[in-house]
C-alpha cells in the first residue's frame, strides 16, 4: 500500500528498477554503465521503447501508481520519472531535511521549525485539506499533545494523514457502508484525531462522544450516550480498551450498533489514498448539541458550514499559520473540535492539546504551555478562567509569560463580569492584557462561532437598571454606582456574511437596548438535526434560525442574558437564573458553579415556586441550616424576592451536560421526583440495570449474530460440496467446452443454493462474445470469480496470479479449465508474461481482474497493463464487466459470507487503436472509464488538488 517515503528511499528504488530492466535488456559481457538520476535513458542508458515500456511497467508496480502514457517518450531521465512518481502518489518531490526537535523541546513554535511559508488552496473537504498539508510538508508538526511536562507527543501532517489511511481500511473491514455513521468514545490523545479523520476518508459520518468520567453517573451517561447513538443510527463504536464493557452493554440498548473496536483493533494496512471524494456539501460529521434543556439533538454540519465558519472567524482574528493555538478542551465540544483543532489543520497553525482533566487538576499547565510554546490563541469556557483564579498562587506563576497570548477566546457558557475584570487583573502582572480578553458567543447550530470583537480592546461591560429591565425588558444604561444594577458582558458583533437579531415573542425585530430572543442567519448555518424533523422546524424561522438564548443588542455589541426555557417569571419580573447562581457560588461551604435556580411548579395551582439547589460537602444539619438561611438572604438581597425552597444536596447531585453546563430542567425534574441525591450504585448493579433493560434487544442481537454464522457455515458447506463436483468432473470429462460446462453450472447452483440471486443486465452480450476476445472485471471479492463463471455460457480462461498454481490441489484442476498463470513479482515479468499470453491468445477468451487484488474499501484501483497490452498485440477488443455486490457478499480479510444480490453488468466491446505501449495505456484507460459506470464503484485513483483561492 502507499506509504510515504522519503526523498533518499524513493530515490534508491527508482535506480534499482533502472538498473534491473537495463540489465534485463543488456547483451552478454556488456560493460554496464554507471547510472545516477540524471542519466538519459536513450544516449546513456541505451533504452529503446520497449525498454521503456518495461520500466514504466515496472515503477508502476513498485509504487503502485498509475503514469501517463506521455512519459513514455517526454522522461528523459530517472529523475523525471521519479518527479511523476510524486505527482502520481501525491507526496512531495523533495523531502525538506528537517528537525523537528526532541518530543520536550517546547519552546519553538511550528513555523520557525518548518521554516516555510505557504498559501493555503481552496478546499472542498477537510479530506483535502489534511491530504494537501500531507503531500506539501508531511515533516510539519501539526499537533503538539502535552501528557506532562516530560511527555510531549508530536504528530506530523504526514503521520496523521498516514494514521487516518489505516483506520480507514481497518473500518471497512468492520463492514462499513459509505456515509455510514461512526461513533467516537475516546480522550484526547492522537488515537481521537486518527479516528475521526480515518472516518472523514472512509466517506463515514464521525460522530464525536464523550466517555465516562465517574462510574457512580455510569449508568446515566450510558443511557444518554444510547439516545445519541440510536439517533445517529451509528454501526461502529470505537473506544478505548477500558471501556468495553461498558461500550457492550450499550450495544443491547442500540439495535444499529453492530462493531465495538478499540483504535488497535481498526489499525490496519494504509489504504492507497482516501476511499471517496466527498463533497462541500456532504455532511462532514455531526456535532451533538449538549442538551442543557433537553434531549441531544444532531447538528449537522458539512464541510462548507464548517470552511464558512472557521475563514469567518479567522479573518476577524487576523489568524494564520504564524499562529500557535493551545487548547485543554474537550475534543468532542464544538469550541474544541472545530474551533481549535480543524481550525489549526486547515490554516496550517501549530496546534497544542492538552486533556481536559489534565487541566482539571492541574490547571497551571494551561498556562505553562502558552508560555513554552508562545500560544497565541487558546479559548476556554468562563469557568476555566475561574479555575486559574482560584486554584493558582503566586508561586505557581513565577517565571510565566503570557505576553504573546493575543487572543483569550471566552464562550461556550455565560460570561461573568466578575472573573473577566479579576483574571484580568489578577494575570496581568505575567504579561496577559485587557485587550487579550475577547468574550464571544458561539452554538453548534452555527457550527461553532457567531460573534467575535471586531477588534481588539478591553471587555465591555453594561451596566443596566435592574427594575426597568427585568419588568420591562429595556436595557437602560444606570450609573456605575447603583449598588442593584445589572451587568452584562458585550460578547461582540456577527462575524463575517453571518447576521444576527432580537426579536420578540411575535418574531418582530427589536431596536436596540430591547431585550428578547436571539435569531441568526449565514452560510455556517446547520441544514437541521440529523433524523430529527420536529426539532428541525422548531430551529427554524423562515431563513433565520433560532438559537434559544436571551440578549439586547448595543451600539452593534451582543449582549446575552439567558436562556428562553431558563426564564423564571415572578410578580412580572423575568428573573435570570445565572445571577442567582453566581450570588450562591460565592459563599464558604458552596461547591462554585454547582448551584442551580429554577422555577418549579409551573403550570400548577399555586404558581410558580423558586427553587434553589446547591452542592455543599458539609454533612453536618447545622450548618446546612446556617447555608440555607444565608442562601436565602442573599437572593431576597440581591433580587429583592423571596426563595420557596433551599436544597443542600452532595457533591455531583446536579446534572450536568458534557461540556459543564448546569441541566437546570433535569435537575427540576428530580426535584419534583425527590431523587436529587441519587445513591452511588456499585459498577456491578449499575451494568446488571443496563443489561436487564436491553435484554429483548440482546436476544435480538443474539439471533442475527447466529443467523449469520449459520448461513456463513451452509455457504462453506455448499462451496466444499461443489468444489468437490469440480474437482471430480473436471478430471473426468474430456473437452474444454464440456469442462467449461460444469464449471458454468456449478457456478449458478452455488448460487442458488445460498440464496444469492445474480442480476445480469446485458446477458446477450456474453452469449454473442467472439473466440479471440479480452474480459476485464473489477475485483472485490474472491466471489468475483465465481460469479463469472456463474454468468459466462461460453468458456473463458482466467488469467491468474501463479502463486495459486502452487497450491496442489488447484494445479491440475486450472489445467484442465485453461487457467492461464501469470507472475507478477515485477513489472518486467508481466510484460513478459503478456507477450506469452499474447501469442497463445488467438480464439481465446482470456479473463482479467486488472486491479490485481482487493481490500475491503470501496473504489476502483490502479489497472496493472497486462490485460491491455495482450489486447493491443493480439489485436482484440475488451469487453469491460461491471460487478456490484461482492464486497458485501465476502469481504476482504473476512470469512463470513453474507446473504444478498449480486449484480453483473455487461459493456460494449471496446478495440484498440495499435498495438503499441500508448495504444495499450489508452485502451486500459477507456476501459476502466466504463467498469467505473458500470460497477458504480468510486475512483480509488481520482486525486482532488486544491484551487488557488481568489
Amino acid at each position: 500500500m502507499n506509504k510515504p517515503l522519503d526523498h533518499d528511499m524513493s530515490q534508491s528504488i527508482l535506480l534499482d528498477l533502472v538498473v534491473q530492466t537495463r540489465w534485463h535488456s543488456d547483451e552478454p559481457g556488456a560493460e554496464a554503465p554507471a547510472i545516477d538520476l540524471d542519466s538519459r535513458l536513450d544516449s546513456d542508458l541505451g533504452f529503446d521503447s520497449l525498454s521503456r515500456a518495461e520500466l514504466l511497467v515496472n515503477v508502476e508496480q513498485a509504487f503502485g501508481v498509475q503514469l501517463p502514457e506521455s512519459l513514455l517518450s517526454e522522461a528523459e531521465t530517472p529523475r523525471d520519472l521519479l518527479k511523476a512518481v510524486a505527482r502520481a502518489r501525491g507526496d512531495p518531490q523533495e523531502v525538506p531535511g528537517v528537525a523537528t526537535g526532541a518530543a520536550g523541546d517546547v519552546t519553538a513554535p511550528a513555523q520557525e521549525v518548518d521554516g516555510e511559508r505557504f498559501t493555503i488552496p481552496h478546499f472542498e473537504t477537510f479530506q483535502e485539506a489534511l491530504q494537501w498539508h500531507a503531500r506539501t510538508h508531511p515533516q510539519r508538526t501539526y499537533l503538539q499533545w502535552v501528557k506532562s511536562y516530560d511527555d510531549v507527543r508530536p504528530l506530523t501532517f504526514g503521520e496523521l494523514h498516514q494514521g487516518s489511511l489505516r483506520v480507514a481500511n481497518g473500518l471497512f473491514q468492520h463492514d462499513l457502508e459509505p456515509r455510514d455513521t461512526v461513533a467516537l468514545m475516546l480522550p484526547t490523545g492522537h488515537d481521537y484525531f486518527y479516528g475521526f479523520f480515518g472516518a472523514l476518508y472512509a466517506n463515514a459520518i464521525p460522530v464525536p462522544l464523550y466517555p465516562p468520567m465517574r462510574t457512580a453517573q455510569l449508568e446515566e451517561h450510558l443511557r444518554r450516550q444510547a439516545d445519541v447513538l440510536n439517533n445517529a443510527q451509528a454501526r461502529i463504536l470505537v473506544t478505548v480498551p477500558e471501556a468495553r464493557r461498558m461500550a457492550v452493554v450499550i450495544k443491547a440498548l442500540v439495535p444499529s450498533l453492530e462493531h465495538v473496536v478499540t483504535p488497535d483493533e481498526l489499525w490496519s494496512h494504509p489504504l492507497a489514498c482516501p476511499a471517496a471524494r466527498s463533497q462541500a456539501d456532504d455532511i462532514a460529521f455531526l456535532q451533538y448539541t449538549s442538551g442543557s434543556t433537553g434531549h441531544p439533538k444532531g447538528v449537522q454540519l458539512s464541510h462548507a458550514n464548517l470552511f464558512a465558519n472557521i475563514g469567518a472567524g479567522a479573518e476577524v482574528l487576523k489568524a494564520d499559520q504564524d499562529d500557535v493555538f493551545v487548547s485543554w478542551l474537550p475534543l468532542y465540544h464544538d469550541m474544541g473540535l472545530i474551533g481549535t483543532c480543524l481550525s489549526s489543520l486547515w490554516l496550517g497553525m501549530h496546534l497544542v492539546i492538552m486533556s481536559p482533566l489534565l487541566f482539571l487538576t492541574k490547571p497551571r499547565y494551561w498556562l505553562w504551555a502558552i508560555h513554552q510554546y508562545r500560544g497565541t490563541l487558546s479559548p476556554s469556557p468562563n469557568f476555566g478562567y475561574e479555575l486559574c483564579l482560584q486554584r493558582l498562587s503566586d508561586e505557581d506563576l513565577q517565571g510565566l509569560d503570557l505576553s504573546s497570548w493575543r487572543v483569550a477566546l471566552n464562550g461556550a457558557e455565560a460570561v461573568s463580569p466578575a472573573t473577566v475584570e479579576r483574571f484580568i487583573e489578577r494575570f496581568g502582572p505575567w504579561g496577559f492584557r485587557p485587550e487579550t480578553m475577547a468574550p464571544v458567543y458561539g452554538l453548534a447550530e452555527n457550527c461553532v462561532a457567531l460573534t467575535f470583537p471586531e477588534s481588539p480592546h478591553a471587555p465591555l461591560i453594561d451596566t443596566i437598571e435592574r427594575d426597568r429591565f427585568q419588568e420591562q425588558g429595556q436595557a437602560v444604561p444606570a450609573s456605575p454606582d447603583d449598588a442593584t444594577a445589572l451587568r452584562f458582558v458585550a460578547c461582540g458583533k456577527p462575524i463575517p456574511h453571518n447576521a444576527i437579531r432580537i426579536v420578540d415573542d411575535a418574531g418582530q425585530a427589536l431596536p436596540e437596548r430591547r431585550e428578547g430572543s436571539l435569531q441568526f442567519t449565514g452560510p455556517s448555518a446547520t441544514r437541521g438535526y440529523y433524523r430529527n424533523p420536529d426539532q428541525t422546524a422548531e430551529l427554524f424561522d423562515g431563513e433565520w434560525l433560532n438559537t434559544g438564548d436571551r440578549g439586547y443588542m448595543a451600539d452593534g455589541e451582543l449582549y446575552l442574558t439567558g436562556r428562553n426555557k431558563d426564564l423564571i417569571v415572578r410578580a412580572g419580573r423575568n428573573l435570570y437564573p445565572a445571577e442567582i447562581e453566581e450570588a450562591v457560588g460565592e459563599l464558604e461551604h458552596v461547591r462554585r458553579g454547582c448551584v442551580a435556580a429554577f422555577a418549579s411548579g409551573i403550570g400548577e395551582r399555586e404558581g410558580e415556586r423558586l427553587v434553589v439547589v446547591a452542592e455543599s460537602r458539609q454533612r453536618t444539619p447545622s450548618v446546612r441550616r446556617q447555608l440555607t438561611a444565608e442562601i436565602t438572604r442573599i437572593v431576597r438581597d440581591n433580587l429583592g424576592i423571596d426563595v420557596d425552597d433551599v436544597v443542600i444536596v452532595k457533591p455531583h447531585s446536579i446534572p450536568k451536560t458534557s461540556s459543564g453546563k448546569l441541566r437546570r430542567n433535569e435537575c427540576r425534574l428530580r426535584y419534583e421526583r425527590g431523587d436529587l441525591e441519587r445513591k452511588s450504585l456499585p459498577l456491578w448493579h449499575q451494568l446488571a440495570r443496563l443489561s436487564a433493560t436491553g435484554w429483548r434487544r440482546y436476544g435480538v442481537f443474539a439471533g442475527r449474530y447466529l443467523s449469520r454464522r449459520l448461513y456463513a457455515g451452509w455457504c462453506w458447506c455448499v462451496m466444499g460440496g461443489v468444489g468437490a463436483t469440480v474437482l471430480i468432473l473436471a478430471n473426468l470429462l474430456p473437452t474444454q467446452s464440456a469442462r467449461w460446462q460444469v464449471v458454468h453450472q456449478t457456478g449458478r447452483a452455488l448460487a442458488r443454493l445460498t440464496g444469492t440471486p445474480l442480476v445480469v443486465e446485458g446477458a446477450e452480450k456474453l452469449r454473442q462474445l467472439p473466440e479471440g476476445c479480452v474480459i476485464v472485471a473489477n475485483h472485490a471479492s474472491y466471489v468475483d470469480a465465481f460469479v463469472i463463471a456463474a454468468v459466462m455460457p461460453v468458456p473463458v480462461s482466467f488469467v491468474a496470479k501463479a502463486e495459486l498454481t502452487r497450491i496442489r490441489l488447484l494445479r491440475r484442476l486450472f489445467r484442465r479449465i485453461d487457467v492461464e498463470p501469470v507472475e507478477r513479482a515485477s513489472g518486467e515479468a508481466s510484460v513478459r508474461a503478456s507477450r506469452r499470453i499474447a501469442e497463445h491468445a488467438e480464439g481465446r477468451r482470456l479473463m482479467y481482474f486488472a486491479e490485481g487484488t482487493f481490500d475491503a474499501a470501496p473504489g476502483l484501483k490502479m489497472f496493472h497493463m497486462g490485460a491491455f497490452m495482450t489486447a493491443a498485440v493480439a489485436a482484440q477488443p475488451v469487453l469491460p464487466i461491471g460487478l456490484t455486490g461482492t464486497r458485501q457478499k465476502l469481504p476482504a480479510d473476512r470469512w463470513n459470507p453474507r446473504p444478498g444480490p449480486i449484480g453483473v453488468r455487461v459493456g460494449e466491446l471496446i478495440w484498440p487503436e495499435g498495438d503499441d505501449w500508448a495504444a495499450a495505456t489508452r485502451l486500459r484507460n477507456q476501459t476502466r472509464q466504463a467498469i467505473l459506470e458500470l460497477s458504480g464503484e468510486p475512483d480509488r485513483m481520482a486525486r482532488p488538488a486544491g484551487k488557488r483561492a481568489g
